[in-house]
């Protein structure tokens, strides 16, 4: 449903205690008004000279391998087209104004958002050309500089991969106080917010079709949420259809309940985890219940049920500075500086083991309200 109703969860600051915290969201932030997605000024990004005369597929349709995507994906005059970045990165495309579209999703330490590519922005006002801040160089994006993530948690499963935790928004470029929304390839028109972004992981299991699912496969099937400090992305595999667990039609109730997880903010931990339940199915008196998300939520909307967050084992636990390394301020005179000491190793080899037995994991007893905001048209 991405595309026309955004939401993302709002975390309370950690002043909730988890008796009120743990119960589900009590109230819904009514969405603004819609606005008209304006075409993009050509001359903020690599300038192409050519447009294919045919129609637009829907985003979903597009397959590539990663060595093999086009400059643009979408170049279409058509919509809400053409697209505002590029597919094609490398180190030439890689920096502070990168315009990079194509993300990766690998693993703990190296993972990519979306974010702005403008200051102060919010995600209602630039869904359709947000651009990829990576964990680490060589994506051909923006690079998110150590400490900005102050949580991570990265999910294997047999049917998705996602990654959730805690993020200072100034550095992908929103508003603080942004309440964001959902980041999907689909929307009203097909076209995907943003248009043309794509999705790719070297952490997808063999399929049928490819046996070895060797270097980056594109994950077609995603969803992220970014906003109030929270974010959580997860891509289903291709040879996992049923049930859709990267349902686009939850936008206005969050990560609470798209992705249930352990948001605790200071933990960075690896897993292998238990499926989630299907969004909007839940169990009341013995029944199985459909919920399905209207158009619109009053204010004094109370959902049904609180999210199942699934077990999970095999968990590893990192710091902040095994992953992504460290920030060292150095003082001269009157004026500081901070410069990237790159110590982390970036991989997932280090970390000491959780509970190898598995554990159940825990809500911190931080969500507390819901936000949802409209998404351009």
């Amino acid at each position: 449903m991405a595309g026309h109703l955004f939401a993302a969860l709002l975390i309370a600051v950690h002043s909730f205690s988890p008796a009120i915290a743990n119960d589900p969201p009590s109230t819904i932030t009514i969405a603004p008004e819609a606005r008209q997605t304006p075409y993009y000024d050509l001359a903020k990004r690599q300038a192409f000279t050519t447009y294919e005369t045919t129609s637009a597929l829907p985003l979903t349709d597009y397959h590539y391998p990663y060595d093999g995507l086009p400059p643009q994906i979408n170049p279409y005059r058509m919509l809400r087209g053409p697209q505002f970045g590029v597919n094609q990165c490398n180190s030439s495309t890689e920096g502070p104004n990168s315009l990079c579209q194509t993300i990766i999703m690998n693993n703990i330490s190296d993972f990519c958002l979306w974010g702005s590519p403008d200051p102060n922005e919010t995600i209602a006002d630039t869904e359709a050309k947000v651009v990829g801040y990576c964990t680490k160089p060589g994506h051909g994006t923006r690079v998110l500089p150590p400490g900005v993530l102050t949580s991570v948690q990265f999910m294997t499963t047999s049917a998705y991969i996602q990654v959730t935790g805690h993020i200072n928004m100034d550095a992908i470029n929103l508003q603080a106080d942004d309440t964001g929304g959902e980041l999907d390839p689909h929307g009203d028109d097909g076209q995907g917010n943003p248009l043309g972004g794509v999705i790719f992981s070297n952490s997808i299991p063999p399929t049928a079709t490819d046996p070895s699912n060797s270097g980056l496969v594109q994950m077609v099937s995603w969803n992220l949420f970014v906003g109030s400090g929270i974010y959580c992305m997860k891509g289903c595999y291709g040879n996992v259809t049923s049930p859709n667990l990267c349902l686009n039609t939850y936008d206005l109730i969050g990560c609470l309940y798209n992705m249930p997880a352990d948001y605790t903010d200071g933990e960075f931990t690896s897993c292998e985890g238990e499926l989630q339940d299907p969004v909007g199915i839940y169990t009341s008196n013995g029944q199985t219940l459909t919920w399905s998300q209207p158009a619109s939520l009053d204010p004094s909307t109370t959902l049904p049920w609180t999210p199942r967050i699934p077990a999970s084992s095999n968990c590893v636990t990192y710091s902040s500075e095994e992953l992504f390394g460290t920030i060292s301020v150095s003082t001269t005179g009157s004026a500081s500086t901070a410069t990237e000491v790159s110590s982390g190793s970036g991989t997932a080899a280090a970390g000491s083991p959780t509970n190898s037995a598995g554990r159940l994991v825990i809500g911190s007893g931080l969500f507390a309200l819901l936000g949802a905001v409209v998404a351009l048209i």
